[in-house]
């Protein structure tokens, strides 16, 4: 579920959107975007000019010395080199009494996510890395214990991450402060076919955009990539949202405009027919442009207040905006997000997440990929809430990494999952806060750093 980000409530919107996502949805507050000159519809196509993709916000990541001992020829599962635009992890032992209000948070949900995670990370050989960047975590094998006995209904769930993990407080050089959003699985209305309501298309991922992993040719640069489309023999960047068109991506679903924006925002959601039926629209890709935010550009337009940029003030000023000045505010955000319609089998169970795992509400947490590994618990400790009116003043969980999104960058950075629907969305809308990281490790598993335990 990589998303660009919730947002939901008129006190939360405004620190939601404009720091979007994108799931698909990671995430700093986004630079406003100017302007945007319309762009016709290339008939035939042009030919682009082939520019770099633009360079992530700066990210960091964790050294990635294996955990064991390289032996020669190295094994398959040996790290690479390190990236070389990342910030070491520094990791010093903590005891569970010294998590703030351990015994009072609710950790079964983490135990439950859990249990999600290892039906996958189990599957994989037991010496591979339980991430090729992320190395502190161990490898999979290290995990088995732990795994196995997750599902024993016989120990308690405080019992059982006490006596099968250590702690171990996250830092860098630099800080051990970071920030938590948090996102939802929204229910939206939508319709098969246009109309003057539904007009802004759900589409799917179109037969011509691939991606290219660039770790394979150099390994610096693993967790990088570019999406692309080849012009003529060349590969150069996929459209940007207002170069495609319902013949570029076919439409699956037809919603309203700022309706499909938080879908996309939130990088899936489930639509809702006038027949009463549901199905769930999954992220499949997004065209590879950089975040623009709708709200920044109509704040810049005058058409909103700096602190008035709520949900329902950009819905109804959608409502009531002529056809061509509601494109350019949609356009003013290049990136994209494409779906794929899956069927609700239960409706209990929420969106996959980038691992693959169904996420858990309160136990599933979205981070930077570059610094953690799928399937490494968190405890959070959310204070200072950046949202001046927020509900939630202080937030204490215990959850799995188990996704990431395009704004969620950086080594103290989440996203929490919070469920499905209007409530869980007014509860993820309230949260952006400074937060601290605590990870569990199995016991015996010693993160890899340069500082780890000073």
């Amino acid at each position: 579920m990589r998303r660009m980000y919730s947002l939901l409530t008129a006190s939360s919107l405004m620190s939601v959107l404009l720091s979007a996502c994108a799931t698909v949805a990671p995430i700093p507050i986004p630079t406003p975007t100017q302007a945007p000159v319309p762009v016709p519809v290339p008939q035939p196509a042009p030919t682009p000019v082939v520019t770099p993709v633009p360079t992530p916000e700066p990210v960091l990541l964790v050294p990635t010395t294996p955990l064991r001992p390289a032996v020669a020829p190295p094994s398959v599962s040996a790290a690479p080199p390190a990236p070389i635009d990342i910030v070491p992890l520094q990791f010093k032992s903590a005891a569970f009494e010294n998590l703030p209000n351990w015994a009072e948070t609710d950790v079964g949900a983490a135990r439950r996510a859990l249990i999600r995670s290892c039906a996958i990370t189990q599957a994989r050989p037991k010496d591979q890395l339980l991430s090729a960047v992320a190395t502190y975590s161990g490898r999979v094998g290290d995990w088995a214990g732990v795994c196995a006995l997750a599902e024993d209904p016989s120990l308690e769930d405080r019992s059982f991450w006490e006596s099968q993990f250590q702690v171990w407080r996250v830092a860098t050089e630099a800080t051990e402060v970071g920030r938590l959003t948090g996102y939802y699985e929204p229910i939206m209305a939508a319709s098969r076919v246009k109309t003057p309501v539904y007009s802004e298309p759900i589409q799917s991922r179109p037969a011509d955009l691939f991606e290219i992993d660039l770790g394979q040719f150099d390994a610096t640069l693993r967790n990088r990539s570019i999406i692309a489309r080849m012009d003529r023999g060349k590969v150069v960047p996929y459209w940007s949202r207002a170069q495609i068109t319902e013949s570029t991506a076919p439409v699956l679903a037809w919603g309203e405009p700022a309706e499909v924006l938080s879908l996309q925002v939130q990088g899936s959601g489930r639509l809702q027919f006038d027949d009463g039926s549901q199905v769930r629209a999954a992220f499949a890709a997004h065209n590879g442009h950089r975040f623009g935010s709708n709200a920044q550009e109509l704040i810049r337009r005058g058409a909103l207040p700096v602190n008035g940029a709520s949900m329902d003030a950009i819905k109804t000023w959608f409502k009531t905006a002529a056809p061509k000045e509601a494109r350019e505010v949609l356009n003013a955000n290049p990136r994209t997000v494409f779906f794929r319609l899956e069927a609700i089998k239960d409706p209990s169970v929420g969106p996959k997440g980038g691992q693959q795992a169904a996420l858990e509400a309160d136990g599933s947490l979205a981070v930077d990929t570059s610094y953690h590994a799928y399937g490494v618990p968190i405890f959070l400790a959310a204070d200072a809430p950046r949202v001046a009116l927020s509900a939630d003043v202080s937030l204490r969980r215990l959850a799995v990494a188990q996704d990431t999104g395009g704004a969620i960058r950086g080594p103290i950075r989440g996203d929490l999952y919070w469920g499905t629907g209007p409530e869980a969305g007014l509860r993820a809308g309230r949260i952006n806060h400074d937060v601290r990281f605590w990870v569990l490790l199995p016991k015996g598993l010693v993160p890899t750093s340069a500082n780890a335990g000073r």
